[in-house]
């Protein structure tokens, strides 16, 4: 009983995270797919099963009506499992991962309809108009309580409850007690009882306020009774019982739905335009089994007699389940990755959009409101001009809680609409969109959210970096110690959450990547520039790829006038000629690539130090340090000299004046060692910083 009511709530929790409207904006490739995919593989199945058919051996008149429940069970798609496969595997929001998705609710949907008909027709067969008539009649009013009444209860609940405010324990529990009401009717109906409480579910809109709730509240179903139900369909299961009569006739059933699918799924992918490799992941995908399909066993289980002729093809479903996740999930992880497709990208670079003088194309990331002060005067520092304008792609950022499928949702600047309480993401859009105003043809916004786990959000970073040619991604982050020395906080966002993803992100890249840390004296200032106030930038300049695309970001600024631009070059003593003056060529024996890490160091600082004779806004230092400790002083030494710093995340020095830094400042490896030190509780840096990354492969 236990687990037959844990089963139910789960099922309901999985219809709260169901979005149907996803159907709409799935378009119809998806829908043939889906189609065609379950009519192959009941009708291969239902064909091989009944030509199995023996009058002459004895219990297979009984096993042919009863082998139709093993074409359903490997037939079905079910849309929770795959789901939760997918978020497993950490696609959920790649390409693969969406057209899943959509084939599996379409599939899911399919196999509901055909339910809902399977079970009407065996009323009208068997005449019995006296049960009939009342379970129709029931059912009917099940209907009309979960999307006449429930649904608009829910959207008023929806409406009514502040943004950042609990939903009310009384809701949830007015519909906990739906779910037994409804799971009892559709038992009552000759439905299983989870039918009722997914359209239930379904009724519930999903993510927060409530669809959220629900979904937090019900979390120990998962964790604990689903566990425990799958136990006990194992307890149950006697491979003892397994004879060679039923079994090679139930495996028959199987690789014939298995098939049928591969057949229905494949070739109408193909030939709509997947590729054949996705097309055969598809079908791997779509045959995982996985909780409804033990509950449907559990079920039969439950209700059949003791006849050997059911115990031993349950028993063989039930190892059949085992195997074919065993061999489907490990193929999936090996033959798919979906970050192949930005792997293998030539990425663009700051640099590389300086000397080209077309649109700087920048994705900014932003995570709360709070986020937003910072980015924005970086944004005004980089000057943009008609020669050089600025095209920003605002993706912000939000965590799947209380649905199941991934969104990217793209925002219109002209039709958002204007309300006494907008959402987190309209109150985002609404800033960004006063600075394009302010820029008119100089600065262009295109805003997009992503609702989507931590786990794979980077996909859908680095595709939209792909799909949009950026050069720069800004990513704001604070450290786990973030609280000592003011940054901004995030109660609802897991620290831990957010490093993973800009680790997965900086492994993955497709281009240069900015990780803003926001220090608090400017928490309080405005947004953009106030008149006449000088804007402080510092770059520390070691040497190598990174802190190139730091002062090469620094150069779109220098053009400014409310800008202040220091560069300060650190250099060993080994790197100083008679005069005194950096002389890298000297040395008789140099590597190859650090020689031209070098020239490219020289060209690039040569280019801004020309710009230093005619600009007083413009400073040029060098600083020479002996060893690590002496590189540990000077940089402490400017904790308070800037508003900005941009310094790269790794250096190619001289090893003696960064040595011993890699041990002492290993905090946080993802912001690298210099950025670890100027993020650090220690340093008390009361400005931006903004630490660059680069994609090491960018020729």
């Amino acid at each position: 009983m236990l687990a037959h009511f844990s089963c139910m709530f789960y099922i309901f929790k999985v219809g709260v995270q169901m979005d149907p409207k996803i159907l709409k904006r799935a378009g119809w490739r998806p829908c043939i797919i889906g189609f065609f995919c379950m009519v192959c593989s009941y009708v291969a199945g239902l064909q091989i099963s009944h030509g199995l058919v023996n009058e002459n051996v004895p219990g297979l008149k009984t096993y042919n009506r009863y082998s139709d429940r093993v074409v359903d069970l490997f037939g079905m798609i079910s849309f929770p499992v795959i789901v939760y496969v997918l978020d497993d595997f950490k696609i959920l929001n790649s390409e693969l991962g969406n057209s899943a998705i959509h084939i599996s609710m379409v599939a899911d949907f399919l196999h509901l309809g055909l339910k809902f008909w399977s079970i009407f027709h065996q009323m009208t067969r068997s005449g019995n108009l006296t049960y009939a008539l009342p379970a129709v009649l029931i059912l009917l009013g099940t209907v009309i309580y979960v999307f006449f009444i429930v649904r608009p209860a829910a959207l008023w609940i929806v409406k009514n409850t502040p943004e950042g405010r609990p939903v009310d324990d009384i809701y949830i529990t007015l519909i906990m007690i739906s779910v037994l009401l409804c799971g009892l009717a559709s038992e009552y109906c000759g439905l299983n009882g989870t039918v009722g409480v997914f359209l239930l579910g379904l009724a519930i809109p999903d993510g927060p306020p409530l669809g959220s709730a629900l979904v937090k509240k019900l979390r120990i179903v998962s964790v604990f009774f689903m566990p425990l139900h799958m136990g006990i369909v194992g307890y149950k299961t006697n491979i003892h019982l397994v004879t060679f009569v039923y079994l090679w006739r139930v495996l028959l059933i199987i690789l014939g739905s298995i098939l049928g699918k591969f057949i229905g799924l494949f070739i109408p992918a193909v030939l709509l335009g997947v590729s054949p490799r996705d097309s055969f992941l598809l079908v791997l995908i779509m045959n995982l089994k996985g909780i409804v399909e033990v509950s449907t066993l559990n079920t039969w289980l439950d209700s059949v007699n003791t006849k050997e002729i059911f115990t031993s093809s349950n028993t063989i479903m039930v190892l059949a389940l085992v195997v074919l996740v065993a061999i489907i999930t490990p193929a999936v992880k090996y033959l798919y990755e979906p970050s192949s497709k930005y792997l293998t990208y030539k990425g663009r670079s700051i640099l590389q959009s300086n000397e080209n003088n077309s649109d700087f194309r920048v994705l900014v990331c932003v995570h709360t409101i709070d986020d937003v002060p910072a980015i924005m005067r970086i944004i005004e520092a980089s000057n943009p001009t008609k020669l050089h304008p600025l095209t920003i792609y605002l993706l912000h950022l939000v965590e799947l809680v209380g649905r199941a499928s991934p969104l990217l949702i793209s925002h219109k600047l002209d039709e958002l609409a204007s309300t006494s309480n907008p959402t987190k993401s309209e109150r985002i859009i609404n800033v960004f969109q006063k600075l394009q105003n302010r820029y008119k043809n100089l600065v262009t916004v295109h805003p997009f959210t992503t609702i989507s786990p931590y786990a794979s959000m980077h996909n859908d970073i680095c595709t939209m970096a792909v799909d949009k040619k950026a050069a720069l991604v800004i990513f704001p982050f604070c450290r786990q110690d973030a609280s000592l020395r003011g940054d901004l906080a995030r109660p609802n966002i897991s620290n831990r959450a957010i490093k993973t993803l800009l680790q997965n992100m900086l492994r993955h890249t497709p281009c240069s990547v900015g990780i803003l840390m926001d220090g608090s004296n400017l928490q309080t200032k405005s947004s953009c520039f106030l008149p006449d106030t000088p804007y402080r930038v510092i770059v520390l300049f070691f040497g190598g790829p990174d802190d190139r695309e730091a002062l090469a970001f620094a150069m779109n600024m220098i053009h400014h006038p409310h800008v202040f631009v220091t560069l300060v070059r650190f250099y060993g003593p080994a790197s100083l000629s008679s005069n005194g003056v950096i002389d890298h060529y000297n040395e008789s024996v140099r590597i190859d690539i650090e020689g031209r890490n070098m020239f490219l160091d020289d060209e690039l600082v040569d280019h801004f130090r020309v710009n230093t004779m005619h600009d007083e806004t413009l400073i040029y230092k060098e600083v020479e340090v002996k060893d690590g400790a002496e590189t540990i002083w000077a940089v402490r030494s400017l904790h308070q000299d800037f508003d900005l710093m941009l310094v790269g995340k790794q250096q190619i020095a001289d090893s003696k004046i960064i040595s011993g830094l890699d041990e002492n400042w290993d905090e946080c490896g993802e912001l690298g060692t210099i950025g670890d030190l100027v993020t650090s509780p220690d340093y008390g840096a009361e400005g931006s910083i903004l630490i660059i990354h680069r994609r090491q492969d960018i020729s």
